[in-house]
């Protein structure tokens, strides 16, 4: 049976839009490998959604290993830019992490299969699949959750080069993060199991040395290492925001257009600390816009529903990141040169068109197209609140002699309570200029 969605890439972004389109009532299949090692920092609103979507946690685990998924909360720590770094981060395993949020879409319904993607074309709407292993799928809907590559907008390049260490004895658990001249190092102790994570250039030096450079600047990294040994081997990723465009990974779209989630849509630096809420956020984002299409709604509208909420999140992303690199911009050229590149990819960023504008919009599980109104402070635009559209309510208000929240109540067959607080949303923004008596606020 071929079923209603094929989605490419096992790991966190691909499980959770299976999980999510499964429970909706679709048939997936999900087609990936085994994810890489290395350690993960969540913040409270990404804890938040993995636990969501399933995977455990345990606030009093102890050990050397992660007897959760999901440890923490742990102290973090560190220096950046002279202020002292203070909070919370939970820790969470990636390869420990994929397979929990894999275990949970098998529970849910989803079709897995152990392989790697050849080749991908869509033609008369039916998208077909060639495996490393020989074998071919099929489906009309295609996900690619399968990580960076092809077609894209980027930041300066970065690696990030990341280790596991095993320490002599135990020590309290939490995260530091410290710069120095040739990038910035991340390191997560939890009893003794050590993580260390060094961002650079690729081109600064060979990356087996920057991890000693980093130590020799950093006294707390240095005392952190002492008498640790190498736990496995190093593990390399790309650390530089990047952006999938519309001819991702080379994928034919003759008929129809891949769904993107995780880092194949969007990857933020690492340093504006967003990656993995915006991984999820994003899957639960193409779940719905999925579910949207497969109950009749516009394949289009959905789609630039999506796109349009991924360009947000990764302009947001690079806007994080250049303003924590420039404040190390004097330090030296890794911190200045990397510092422009983003904020030159800011500067090339289309502008914000401003005023009513036609956008797509969720409304009741469908993904529509409505004029919204775009402000500065909303630049995805707002079509409604508290149930009240917006712009025939401008409309109203600007149109009317008399203006007063009753007639708008009426006019729009809203309820005045909800019409107030429109109306007060259109003031605060400085979308309307119209005043009301105060008996007039309350309906008269």
């Amino acid at each position: 049976m071929i079923p209603d969605v094929l989605v490419l890439g096992a790991g966190p972004a691909g499980c959770v839009v299976s999980r999510r389109l499964a429970k909706a009532g679709a048939r997936v299949m999900l087609v990936g490998a085994a994810a890489r090692p290395g350690w993960e920092g969540l913040s409270a609103r990404s804890q938040a959604l993995l636990t969501e979507e399933g995977a455990g946690t345990d606030a009093h685990a102890g050990g050397d290993a992660f007897s959760s998924v999901i440890a923490g909360p742990f102290p973090r720590g560190g220096v950046w830019a002279d202020r002292a770094v203070e909070g919370f981060e939970w820790l969470v395993e990636r390869r420990q992490l994929a397979k929990s949020l894999r275990s949970e879409a098998l529970s849910a319904g989803v079709d897995y299969r152990f392989d790697a993607v050849t080749h991908a074309v869509c033609s008369a709407g039916l998208w077909r699949v060639r495996l490393h292993s020989g074998g071919r799928l099929e489906a009309p809907v295609l996900v690619d959750a399968r990580g960076r590559r092809g077609a894209e907008r980027r930041g300066p390049v970065l690696l990030a080069l990341g280790q596991t260490f095993r320490r002599q004895r135990s020590a309290a658990s939490g995260t530091e993060i410290r710069a120095f001249d040739a990038g910035w190092c991340w390191w997560a102790t939890r009893g003794r199991a050590l993580w260390v994570q060094v961002v650079s250039r690729p081109h600064s030096g060979h990356p087996a040395g920057w991890l000693a450079a980093a130590a020799a600047q950093v006294p707390a990294l240095a005392q952190a290492l002492e008498g640790a040994t190498p736990d496995g081997d190093a593990v390399a990723r790309p650390a530089h925001a990047r952006l999938g465009i519309a001819r991702h990974l080379g994928l034919a779209t003759h008929d129809s257009k891949p769904w993107r989630v995780g880092d194949a849509a969007l990857a933020l630096d690492p340093l504006s600390g967003q990656g993995v809420y915006e991984a999820l956020r994003g899957a639960g984002l193409v779940a719905t816009a999925i579910q949207s299409v497969l109950n009749g709604g516009d394949a289009e509208i959905a789609h630039r529903f999506v796109s349009d909420r991924q360009v947000e999140a990764w302009i947001r992303g690079v806007r994080v990141a250049a303003g924590f690199y420039r404040e190390y911009g004097e330090r030296s050229d890794f911190w200045a040169r990397t510092a422009a590149g983003y904020e030159q990819l800011l500067a090339d960023a289309a502008p914000v068109a401003l005023g009513t504008l036609r956008r797509a919009v969720l409304h009741d599980g469908r993904i529509l197209e409505r004029e919204v109104i775009v402000t500065a402070d909303h630049p995805r635009g707002v079509w409604q609140v508290d149930g009240v559209p917006l712009v025939p309510l401008k409309g109203y208000l600007e149109s009317a002699e008399h203006s007063t929240v009753a007639g708008a109540a009426e006019a729009l067959e809203k309820p005045q309570a909800a019409v107030a607080a429109a109306i007060h949303w259109l003031q605060r923004t400085g979308v309307v200029s119209v005043q009301f008596r105060q008996r007039d606020s309350s309906g008269g």
